[in-house]
């Protein structure tokens, strides 16, 4: 299961206004340390916790917790664990974006 020692908060950054913000300002907030930070440490939680595909309960868990942090729906499960969060109105143009989240079984040999 994934716990972080660090507590994850979408909220602690990011208002209403500020959220409202991210397609014109992606880049600027992509850049300030709290994000910086934020995505770091999600990062690790889930590399500290690697899940082989369709058991990854801990980090789909994860993911639709900080979508709701975030105020984003989402559609769950799809294909067992699988996530898909909807920003925007879903009309023309739009952008899909993908992501496995999945670790490789990897056997370690000792040389």
């Amino acid at each position: 299961m994934l716990l972080s020692t660090k507590p994850t908060s979408s909220n602690a950054f990011l208002s209403k206004e500020a959220f409202a913000e991210i397609p014109s300002k992606f880049f600027d907030l992509a850049k300030r340390p709290e994000v910086f930070e934020y995505m770091v440490n999600i990062r690790r939680v889930i590399h500290e916790n690697p899940e082989l595909g369709f058991e990854e309960f801990g980090t789909s868990k994860l993911i639709r917790n900080e979508l709701d942090k975030l105020g984003i729906p989402y559609k769950y499960p799809i294909a067992v664990t699988g996530v898909v969060g909807y920003i925007g109105s879903g009309k023309s143009p739009f952008v899909a974006i993908r992501a496995d989240m999945d670790a490789l079984a990897m056997q370690v040999v000792n040389i």
